[in-house]
């Protein structure tokens, strides 16, 4: 089989490499144009970064030197209108790890400290030393990354070339369609390429997929943001081991941490704030002058169905809700694993149960977004806006639910495995927001039986022992890893 990858941003190159590790006889061509631009909003990932990197033989070591990556433990939230805490941590040393639900209904029962639902040495921006690292670079225990998108995609085309992908510098102006309405060939000014498949990685302009009919299902009665401005900021001393999300008066902004500088970003609702108001907001809360470097505009929602025919559309040309935890590339890898468990002698059923699973993927993005914006905030006409907002009906059930009890992870069973966000991330968030009841959640601890209530506590006991792990600064164990490769 051939199959044309049009377009060669991260998502691109994701689904290239994805493919041709899957298929190693199968010619696997990336057609991206130098005059198109990278977004690169964000920098970061989730865990499913870890699953691309283990499929296509990329080292840790190896990601954190050529692309100036660093460690994400995970988002640290604050001004949400509850205490800051931090979120979506995964590793040896967290009790998401450990057990779940149980192990959280005891914390949550007793109100504890949300340092004590991951290693204390996590708030002290410390990271644990493994021993092993020094002859194993690639098995650090960390799942998650910050990293330079210009140097990530740069270092992704390098690895699809040694992967034997092509990679061509073109732009496509026009598509051939044959009789059956299947995309037969697509055109540059100077050249004519035919393939059997085509991937569309054309982002917001959605050359292909949005020739066949394809329609965008918007978010937008669910979620305010429209426009973002980006800005990046020096280095510090030393470099965050999290993501920051602060709540600002409009919306939110971002600082994502790596190597040498810091990334930046405001995403807001343009109804309440303009971009140079929201520029002003920025250097008034951070104390000093920053150049925007991109404004971007963009309605969140999805594709009613990504695959049609001989074309599937992956990263924003098939789905963008907001930067929020940066859900965009993990969506990329998980769709292109879908892609190609399905692609050999694919059919409409084929198509149509992607879709299906496609669809699953984004209403669960969708609601643990949209879960975010339940605040007790009001100071502001942003906010108040916000707390009147429709929420998903899904979401809205669930919620009924888990003022009862945990989530679980039946809970989740849907027509996909690959859905992002689990029963983990959605019971720190909601603890974070005091969204629980935490009398009944107390009570479904102390209703265990015995047997069920000492494993409990002896998983509980464990993570304290995990946080005496010997644990050193984060920038400390990057420049470890550098000099390793």
């Amino acid at each position: 089989m051939k199959i044309a990858i049009v377009g060669g941003g991260t998502a691109g190159f994701v689904s290239a490499l994805i493919l041709k590790t899957s298929f190693p006889n199968y010619q696997v061509d990336i057609i991206r144009s130098s005059k198109i631009g990278t977004i690169g909003v964000g920098e970061g990932s989730t865990e499913h970064f870890t699953a691309f990197m283990d499929h296509v033989g990329i080292s840790a070591g190896e990601l954190v030197k050529e692309t100036d990556a660093s460690f994400k433990s995970g988002i640290m939230f604050q001004n949400w209108g509850g205490k800051d805490y931090l979120q979506n941590v995964h590793g040896p040393y967290t009790v998401a790890h450990l057990g779940m639900p149980m192990a959280y209904a005891k914390l949550i029962g007793e109100n504890a400290d949300p340092r004590q639902f991951v290693g204390d040495y996590l708030y002290e921006n410390k990271t644990p030393f493994m021993k092993f690292m020094e002859e194993r670079p690639n098995e650090t225990g960390v799942s998650q990354y910050h990293f330079n998108t210009h140097k990530l995609n740069d270092y992704l085309t390098n690895k699809a070339e040694e992967k034997g992908c092509n990679v061509f510098d073109d732009e496509i102006i026009d598509i051939v369609f044959n009789d059956f309405g299947a995309v037969r060939q697509i055109k540059s000014e100077s050249h004519t390429y035919e393939y059997d498949f085509y991937v569309d990685c054309t982002g917001f302009a959605r050359l292909l997929i949005g020739k066949l009919g394809a329609k965008w299902q918007s978010y937008s009665k669910y979620l305010k943001m429209k426009e973002a401005i980006v800005f990046p900021t020096p280095e510090e001393d030393e470099i965050p081991i999290w993501t920051l999300a602060r709540a600002m008066d409009s919306g939110w902004m971002f600082r994502i941490p790596i190597w040498g500088r810091k990334g930046n970003g405001y995403i807001f609702d343009s109804d309440h704030i303009s971009p140079d108001e929201a520029h002003k907001e920025v250097q008034s809360y951070l104390g000093h002058d920053v150049e925007v470097a991109k404004h971007l505009k963009f309605e969140p929602g999805c594709l009613d169905k990504p695959w049609i025919k001989n074309v599937c559309a992956i990263g924003l040309s098939a789905n963008f809700v907001e930067p929020l935890e940066a859900s965009s590339i993990g969506t990329s890898i998980n769709q292109s694993f879908l892609l190609a468990q399905r692609l050999v002698n694919y059919n409409t059923s084929t198509t149509n149960r992607y879709n299906i699973e496609v669809g699953a993927i984004m209403d669960n993005i969708r609601d643990f977004i949209v879960l975010h914006y339940i605040t007790k905030r009001r100071d502001t006409e942003f906010w108040k806006d916000v707390a009147e907002i429709d929420i998903p009906d899904s979401l809205a059930n669930n919620l009924e639910m888990w003022k009862q009890r945990m989530p679980i992870a039946d809970d989740f069973t849907s027509y996909t495995k690959k859905i992002l966000f689990n029963e983990y991330n959605f019971a720190l968030v909601m603890n974070g927001l005091e969204l629980f009841d935490n009398n009944k959640i107390k009570s479904q601890y102390e209703n265990l039986p015995q047997e069920a209530k000492d494993h409990t506590d002896s998983l509980c006991q464990q993570k304290i022992e995990f946080d005496k792990i010997k644990a050193i600064p984060h920038k400390m164990m990057l420049d470890l890893l550098r000099r390793l490769v």
